[in-house]
């Protein structure tokens, strides 16, 4: 199948969908399910945009639109992020010493005044008129690039960038080296979620054991983000030196997922078979 033909097809998947969750999350901006449906849409439109890039080159509509996508997913990201750190907190620490409690009341008010920026930001009539154009790329038949071809060459080069990391994400003391990887297998596993329907010899549960590995990444990067959050909360605005509870529990957390990340990357080395 011929790249242009099948990119065409796919975006307007992606482009369809992105508009009717961005009309939800604009109905109702305190619903996390709305909101985190909005940024996944968000990231399979901007993925798709890459592969189209990188299949048949740049486009000037999509790159301005790439560029409202990315101002969106800003704020919204905030938001996600400040869902999470409350949602940790009630899941691993029902109870605890006065720090982790204080740091609480601070989430949980860093929460609401997020929800309000991102439903004043979704209300506003410039959010509810992005739009993404479908560029119509007209070549005679057979005269344009094979989508199986070049998308599993452009496969191949993300699978790089995120194996270009493995060996310093291993390291447990090294946080940033594991963000880079989790950063690098967001953009294959969204790649190759627009691309999968071409790939033959993908297994059939790959997609699954892609989405797991990147929850993986993602918790683990969520535990890096609030320890260093808590710490900086306890040490600089409470004075206290002791490490707080939530801390603890939040430490015990991340080495339970770290030891699954080395098993998979390491010891099963399932990571590289699913990019390779």
């Amino acid at each position: 199948m011929e790249a242009a033909a099948f990119l065409e097809e796919t975006g307007r998947a992606r482009i369809d969908l992105f508009r009717g969750r961005l009309g939800q999350a604009a109905a109702d901006p305190a619903s996390e399910e709305a909101i985190h449906d909005l940024r996944v849409s968000i990231r399979r439109v901007l993925a798709w945009i890459a592969v189209r890039g990188a299949l048949l080159g740049p486009d000037r509509g999509l790159r301005a639109a790439r560029s409202s996508l990315k101002a969106l997913m800003s704020p919204l990201g905030k938001l996600r992020d400040a869902h999470v750190k409350r949602d940790l907190i009630r899941t691993i620490l029902p109870k605890g010493d006065e720090p982790s409690y204080l740091y609480a009341v601070l989430v949980a008010s860093d929460v609401q005044l997020r929800e309000e920026k991102v439903g004043g930001l979704l209300g506003r009539k410039s959010a509810r008129r992005i739009r993404v154009p479908l560029p119509r790329t007209r070549t005679e038949r057979g005269s344009g690039p094979d989508a199986s071809v070049a998308g599993s060459r452009h496969l191949s080069m993300l699978g790089r960038a995120v194996l270009k990391h493995r060996k310093g994400a291993l390291d447990p003391s090294n946080p940033d080296a594991l963000h880079r990887m989790r950063l690098a297998f967001k953009k294959y596993r969204y790649a190759w979620e627009v691309l999968e329907h071409l790939l033959p010899r993908a297994a059939r549960n790959r997609g699954k054991r892609l989405h797991d590995f990147q929850t993986l990444l993602g918790t683990i990067h969520d535990c890096d983000v609030i320890l260093v959050d808590v710490r900086s909360f306890r040490t600089e605005y409470l004075g206290e030196k002791a490490e707080c509870s939530l801390e603890t529990a939040v430490r015990a957390l991340r080495s339970e997922k770290f030891r699954d990340f080395e098993r998979i990357a390491e010891h099963e080395t399932r990571a590289a078979p699913m990019i390779v």
